[in-house]
């Protein structure tokens, strides 16, 4: 049985999930494949990322051309990734990670985009595919690694490192407070004073009227969101806590509303009391 040494690996990355996550799978298309073959290349999914492994005894696993490029299709499983992330490409875009791009980082892992996260420089033209085949939530664009000597104690990691870093949405939080609270005299508060919340009344789901509150900023969706918002009463020696910590925002909930003239991404929250 032949061995193999990894050759180079890649990881995608969330701020929604804070890091890394589960729930994807890279693909390289029809050119890359036939290409990894050639090379005798295995890829294999680990925890965050993917592994590209050459047979130890090839240390020149890609005949040289100027015009060889690795390119992977990145297929999320989760329905919802749409709505928590950034990066929101239109019919016929693609978003790209592009490796002449990359960024060394400290760490000494490839970043393949300019800024922290990937940005709106990443939507591209589509590339050409069969009508009903799925739309991947990612490519990426990878120059061949230089294949490098066999790794030793001086070098234990000579296999380069790509990484991508996606942005989470963010939207205005508007809470919807039902049942008794419209006609009382309530706030809401951000224990870390961050985040200020106004008092603008409306209709709930039912058409009631509720006492509704909209954050003064965009706030990130977070799968763990450490926000800490406590809605509070007037009371006539100082303000009552009423719900010590209110729900956040989910992903999935959310539409277009005006918020002082704009029209902007709003997440709808209702609280029952």
């Amino acid at each position: 049985m032949s061995a193999y040494r990894e050759w180079f690996r890649f990881d995608v990355e969330h701020a929604y999930h804070g890091g890394r996550f589960g729930g994807w799978r890279a693909l390289p298309d029809e050119p890359t494949g036939r290409l990894l073959k050639r090379a005798g290349a295995l890829m294999r999914q680990v925890e965050g990322g993917v592994v590209v492994l050459v047979p130890e005894r090839d240390w020149d696993p890609l005949p040289a051309q100027d015009d060889a490029v690795l390119v992977f299709e990145v297929r999320v499983d989760d329905p919802l990734f749409g709505s928590y992330t950034f990066l929101q490409p239109a019919r016929g875009q693609a978003v790209l990670a592009d490796g002449r791009q990359a960024v060394r980082e400290p760490s000494g892992a490839w970043r393949l985009h300019a800024g922290e996260l990937l940005g709106e420089e990443a939507l591209v033209p589509d590339l050409p595919r069969q009508a009903g085949a799925p739309r991947p939530a990612l490519l990426l664009r990878i120059d061949p690694p230089v294949p490098s000597a066999p790794p030793d104690a001086a070098a234990p990691d000579a296999a380069p490192r790509y990484v991508v870093r996606l942005g989470a949405l963010a939207s205005h939080w508007k809470y919807y407070l039902m049942g008794g609270l419209a006609e009382r005299a309530l706030s809401i508060v951000d224990l870390d004073d961050e985040v200020e919340f106004r008092r603008v009344d409306g209709a709930g789901l039912d058409g009631r009227k509720a006492a509704v509150f909209v954050s003064d900023r965009a706030l990130a969706l977070r799968a763990r969101s450490a926000r800490r918002f406590q809605l509070r009463e007037l009371a006539a020696f100082g303000d009552k806590v009423l719900v010590k910590r209110l729900p956040v925002a989910c992903a999935g909930i959310r539409r277009k509303a005006e918020v002082d003239g704009y029209a902007v991404l709003v997440s709808e929250i209702f609280v029952n009391y």
